[in-house]
């Protein structure tokens, strides 16, 4: 609910707090003493454009602020907790909006800067307004399938086609996913097959340009590396410098002491394996020697290999290691369009049974919807009746979807295309005849501002248990109204502020009597300046007020008895 409404500096209310409470809040007065602007700051602070005319025009800036109690409010809680615009420490959320004189507004919900479209999305949460010129949700044809599903008790078909569309669709969005990649990797198909040959045809083994390279270093110096060894194998067994034959005379000549002292033994132990080491070291770089050659063929074809591997490395700037896997890549992904074409068959498959199946549960849905549109329709005719609405008459429209551009949520019977949405297959409109002999039409399209407001009251009135907009607003809705109709309507505004909290102004005395909360506006002349005053009056303040609207300005206690016996009625 509201529980606060307070303005500053709008045309002729300088300064206004207005308090409201649960149930019936009514606002009367006279012509043109500001009660409309209390609808129109209403309307300010749910994102309505701005007039910056109105502004007060002594002043620089206007103030409208609106304290709303909704924690019990799902829908709110939801929308304030993904727009982070909580107010953890209150209950309150609190709505301002400024505007100033030099075209500009700032727009705050808890104190947090927001623009005009979250003002405008939090307001419809909370308050529908009826009357000539403003919004309402019941308008909007986009929100009758909603509403008559609200009024589904059964909620198993309805919950059972929101899952099969789910399903469905993610089924969709990874098939399109599927399809890209076929197609991306069609359009790569050539260039992955060229590559693949490139290197396929070359052929590269694991570190082999590495492996190249040693043997070029070796074939390249192959005559420093002859007479490096030959060198030195003179040298252990050369005519000049002998090392092996020196050993063996060391040894010889130990060989005839050690008989003296067993120590010696032990050096010419080593001095043997010496020899033996040394004698395979020579046996060694005998036969590397006698295995070298020099073939310059072969060191050309070793060089002309070396200069492919590095063409290719350098070209797809990869390690030759790299480049294997590379190859390997390419030939799995080339190998998986294979594997796609078959996934994508299946999933086809699978998408046509599916399709079927949400049809069908569309379909049983739509036959569930067409049973509450008949009980609806006859809540409403009756609700009519009792705000005056003699004549006018009330249709749920319901009728196909027509294609969809997305294929796959169209579906087709006997050459009709009927297209399937997250609200099934239905196209729901209500439509309202005014008039006996008009044609149905739309509810935007009804004209007289009295007639939508008793409208909407009736429709209101009949979703009351489900209607989950907490606040009412009704301008005008005596427009055109006899005193016993009057009543009527008074009754009904006091049923539907039983689940709801209503605020209304009226001219007609037999509304004003059923007020919870009743609110008196007044106009008064202040240093040449015509100033709005809003007073919340008592139970006796509230007698004057109904006798006023009997009689006019001189009240009588003839019309204070009629108030009063009018305040009685609404008790009964």
């Amino acid at each position: 609910m509201i529980e606060k409404l307070y303005i500053r500096n709008y045309l002729i209310i300088k300064e206004a707090e207005i308090n409201f409470s649960r149930g019936l809040n009514i606002f009367t007065g006279e012509t043109g003493a500001g009660k409309t602007i209390i609808l129109d700051a209403l309307s300010l602070i749910l994102g309505e454009r701005a007039d910056y005319s109105i502004v007060k025009h002594s002043e620089e800036k206007l103030i409208v602020e609106g304290y709303f109690n909704l924690t019990k409010n799902e829908n709110v809680n939801k929308f304030l907790k993904s727009n982070e615009l909580l107010n953890e420490n209150n209950h309150i959320t609190i709505v301002r909006r400024e505007l100033f004189k030099k075209g500009f507004s700032r727009n705050f919900i808890n104190d947090n800067p927001v623009n005009t479209v979250i003002l405008k999305e939090f307001g419809e949460l909370i308050i529908d307004i009826h009357s000539q010129n403003e919004h309402q949700s019941l308008l909007k044809k986009e929100n009758h399938t909603d509403i008559l599903d609200e009024l589904i008790e059964d909620k198993m078909k309805f919950n059972e086609f929101k899952e099969l569309y789910n399903k469905y669709k993610e089924l969709i969005i990874v098939y399109e996913e599927m399809i890209k990649n076929r197609d991306r990797l069609t359009e790569r198909k050539d260039y992955l097959e060229f590559q693949l040959k490139e290197i396929n045809n070359l052929n590269p083994k694991p570190n082999e340009d590495k492996n190249i390279e040693e043997i070029l270093q070796k074939l390249e110096n192959v005559e420093t590396i002859s007479i490096t060894l030959e060198n030195s194998i003179n040298i252990l067994t050369g005519s000049e410098t002998n090392i092996l034959s020196g050993i063996s005379n060391v040894i010889k000549e130990i060989k005839k002491i050690s008989k003296y002292d067993k120590i010696f033994e032990n050096d010419i132990n080593e001095l043997e394996k010496i020899i033996i080491s040394l004698i395979e070291t020579e046996r060694n770089l005998s036969n590397y020697i006698n295995s070298l050659s020099f073939d310059p063929a072969y060191i050309d074809s070793l060089r002309e290999r070396t200069g492919q591997l590095q063409f290719l490395k350098k070209k797809y700037r990869m390690s030759l290691n790299e480049l294997i896997d590379k190859a390997e890549d390419i030939k799995n992904e080339l190998s998986s369009t294979e594997n796609l074409d078959f996934e994508i068959e299946k999933t086809e498959k699978i998408i046509k049974e599916e399709k079927e199946k949400l049809y069908n549960s569309a379909k049983q849905l739509s036959e569930q919807r067409f049973k509450g549109a008949q009980e609806i329709q006859k809540n409403i005719k009756r609700q009519f009746k009792e705000v005056g609405l003699d004549n006018a008459d009330f249709k749920v429209n319901i009728t196909k979807n027509k294609g969809c551009v997305n294929k796959f949520f169209n579906y087709e019977n006997k050459g009709e295309i009927t297209g399937i949405n997250i609200n099934g297959i239905d196209d729901i409109e209500f439509l309202v005849i005014t008039n006996k002999g008009e044609e149905f039409q739309p509810l935007k399209k009804v004209a007289s501002g009295g007639e939508i407001s008793r409208i909407m009251l009736s429709i209101k009135s009949s979703l009351s248990d489900r209607d989950k907009i907490p606040i009412l607003i009704f301008d005008e809705i005596d427009a055109g109204i006899s005193g016993r109709i009057a009543e009527k309507v008074g009754k009904v505004l006091k049923n539907l502020s039983k689940t709801h909290q209503l605020i209304s102004i009226t001219h007609l005395p037999q509304i004003a009597a059923f007020s919870d909360n009743h609110f008196s506006v007044t106009k008064t002349v202040i240093n040449k300046e015509t100033v709005a005053r809003i007073k919340k009056i008592n139970k006796e303040e509230k007698v004057d007020e109904i006798a006023k609207l009997l009689s006019g300005e001189k009240v009588t206690d003839i019309f204070r008895k009629t108030a009063r016996e009018l305040i009685e009625n609404t008790k009964q």
